[in-house]
């Protein structure tokens, strides 16, 4: 694992964090992939890239809110809830978060959100995937020891860098553990799949791609959780995070058996324009 990337462009040598090259190249990637994808829908460069600032910020306030609310004891010393590091993020905060900014940027247009929400799905996957090989390589979200075959030797001292994200499990020479940020990575992958299949070729009804996808990620992230080492109380690991994924698969599940209710949006937008 190399948590410090270096490299060099003639005579200069750079050194980056891992982890923050590979969230920041998720995010330029997924933001540019985003732009093409959002045309399809009829939304110009401008439209798009406001949205997608607008989601971006709420991300990262609801990441941070999330975490401090399952997450407390993590705020007692040097990090802050106001911090701006990439660290003490909490992803279904950041996506709740966008999603409620995302809501409102489509109310002020007085668009529909379903194939918007359709045309992000590859995108938002791609800078997953990339943002969850910076926490591999630098250590992060890391699983709990194993002695199965699945398991990745994690060292707690690289040229005297340290992997403050193993937690628990810092101060041994070597650690084997289930590199649960891969197997998300690989299985938010696969979900892609069968969801840009229909995208591209079947041409679903409107929704139907972000809701099938969202069903499967967050059944993903249900799966893998009892594998991860979370530094939560188990309150928060065994019932509040459970009954989190389960609500939202369940909403899913209703959206998507139930067609009248989404399209609603669009009757209120065509009330609205009248």
């Amino acid at each position: 694992m190399h948590p410090i990337l270096q490299f060099a462009i003639g005579n200069l040598e750079f050194q980056i964090p891992a982890y923050t090259f590979f969230a920041a190249a998720g995010a330029i990637i997924g933001a540019g992939t985003a732009v093409p994808f959002l045309k399809r829908t009829g939304l110009s460069l401008l439209a798009s890239l406001s949205m997608l600032l607008c989601m971006a910020g709420a991300f990262l306030i609801g990441a941070r809110l999330f975490n401090a609310a399952v997450n407390p004891s993590a705020y007692v010393g040097q990090l802050h809830i106001y911090s701006l590091q990439l660290t003490g993020l909490s992803l279904y905060g950041g996506v709740l978060g966008a999603m409620l900014a995302f809501i409102v940027w489509t109310a002020v247009h007085r668009m529909s959100p379903w194939p918007i929400l359709d045309a992000l799905v590859l995108p938002a996957a791609a800078a997953f995937a990339l943002a969850r090989v910076g926490c591999f390589l630098n250590g992060c979200c890391a699983g709990k020891a194993t002695n199965s075959f699945l398991g990745v030797v994690f060292p707690s001292n690289q040229v005297g860098e340290q992997f403050t994200g193993i937690l628990a499990l810092l101060g041994k020479t070597n650690v084997t553990v289930y590199p649960t940020q891969l197997f998300e990575m690989s299985l938010a992958l696969i979900g892609l799949i069968p969801v840009m299949w229909l995208y591209f070729r079947k041409k679903p009804r409107e929704g139907t791609v972000f809701l099938i996808y969202g069903i499967w990620f967050t059944a993903m992230r249900w799966v893998i959780l009892p594998l991860r080492n979370l530094p939560y109380s188990e309150t928060v690991t065994q019932i509040f995070l459970p009954l989190l994924y389960g609500g939202l698969i369940l909403a899913g599940i209703v959206l998507l058996r139930l067609p009248a209710g989404r399209k609603l949006d669009a009757r209120m937008q065509n009330t609205a324009e009248n």
